[in-house]
């Protein structure tokens, strides 16, 4: 019963925290188009958008591969010590490289290159990625100060953006405002670990980050690959279809979004006690793995009929047009696909079975690449939400085929 009842905590002060992740953008993305209008909304999605795209270079993986080490490790103090340590100056080194890379795309691409002053602005974002300590609070699963930041974050970034965004040029800081609170509130946690286990500060160990940026490497491209596809999308319509189209599509992928986040969010949370079953018995972490995913399915579902049931309303409430009411309504198969897609990655990771997930993202990303830019030129929106559902199908069968946790029990 004890047992059980610290589980039920901690997944409240967990799922309170991301709560917020998914509710600010509800206060925030009506609010700021009927300041700034659709398009410039367009301008700060598709900024943010380069932006989770560089996180990936920042993040390195550190996110699954750092989560899963400080969790067979957490009884190790100077070994989650000399983790925490590591990555984080790895991770500054990768900020350098990924600011080099933006500077690149903004004097290279004149989409970005008009827009430059928000592009520079919005990696605000990326610095604060350096020292987010959630892959380890995940790791030794505190999820109550994991909770914590996440909900003072959102809180000051929310309050941030209605105090000062009140003019049509205040949409370069839209994003400014969410690097600046997530810093903030990154270092708050630091500290707060740093106080817990008394760590002593650690100069670089050169040869340990070497190593990580070498065996990691290919990880770290299927990720950006993966990021690739999420973020092409909405490049595409910018590009060929304007700002203002842009917008439009970010709110209906906006609202796919926030499934995905709950998604990951929640797979996350069972994530380190799945490794740790992994270890001593297959079958028993595939027994809880179902358990689990099973209940997001019915969640999702549950929620994704009542949003097709009230999609005018949602609509409106985003102040758009309802002609994308038809769009909105049938991009809702897309979280329910990603269910079954995330959940299955998710058992890729256990047995570290990376090679055939980097070979899995790389292939389906080249192939929704080329899908979207067929059937955008012919179907607009609808042809960007068919190419995304096509990719989600390849990434079920795929992962389904590939899962070493998968294979013994059912294959």
């Amino acid at each position: 019963m004890n047992i059980i009842n610290k589980v039920s905590k901690n997944f409240i002060f967990y799922g309170t925290g991301y709560a917020f992740n998914l509710l600010s953008p509800l206060l925030i993305v009506p609010y700021v188009i009927s300041v700034f209008g659709i398009a410039n909304f367009g301008k700060t999605s598709l900024s943010f958008g380069l932006s989770l795209f560089l996180i990936l270079i920042v993040d390195y993986a550190f996110d699954i591969k750092g989560t899963k080490l400080v969790s067979e490790s957490r009884y190790n103090i100077k070994g989650i010590q000399q983790a925490l340590f590591t990555i984080i100056y790895t991770k500054i080194i990768l900020v350098c490289i990924a600011f080099f890379i933006l500077l690149i795309l903004i004097y290279s691409a004149p989409l970005l290159r008009e827009e430059k002053t928000l592009f520079l602005l919005s990696f605000s974002i990326v610095i604060a990625q350096v020292f987010n300590p959630q892959w380890f609070l995940q790791g030794i699963e505190d999820f109550k100060t994991s909770g914590l930041i996440n909900i003072l974050s959102k809180i000051f970034y929310v309050i941030l953006v209605f105090s000062l965004i009140k003019n049509t040029g205040d949409y370069n800081y839209v994003n400014f405002y969410l690097g600046i609170s997530s810093l903030l509130f990154n270092f708050f946690g630091i500290f707060i670990i740093q106080n817990r286990f008394k760590f002593n500060f650690q100069k670089p160990n050169s040869y340990e980050i070497k190593k990580i940026l070498k065996t990691d490497f290919f990880f770290c491209v299927s990720q950006l690959f993966l990021s690739l596809r999420q973020l092409s999308p909405l490049f595409i319509v910018s590009s060929f279809l304007g700002f203002s189209v842009a917008g439009q599509y970010k709110v209906v992928e906006q609202i796919i979004s926030l499934f995905r986040t709950f998604n990951q969010v929640y797979l996350k949370y069972f994530f380190p006690r799945l490794c740790y079953k992994i270890n001593e018995s297959r079958n028993e972490a595939l027994s809880f793995w179902k358990k689990y995913v099973l209940l997001l399915l019915v969640f999702v579902v549950i929620f994704c009929l009542l949003l097709f049931i009230f999609s005018t309303h949602i609509i409106t409430f985003f102040n758009i047009s309802n002609t994308i009411n038809g769009l909105f309504r049938f991009s809702l198969i897309l979280p329910v696909l990603m269910v079954f897609s995330l959940a299955l990655e998710q058992t890729m990771f256990t047995n570290n079975n990376n090679k055939n997930y980097i070979r899995i993202t790389i292939f389906v990303t080249i192939v929704n690449i080329i899908t979207l830019l067929f059937l955008a030129s012919i179907l607009n929106l609808n042809g960007v939400i068919i190419s995304i559902i096509i990719a989600e199908l390849f990434f079920i069968f795929l992962y389904f085929k590939n899962s070493i946790l998968l294979k013994k029990e059912i294959i």
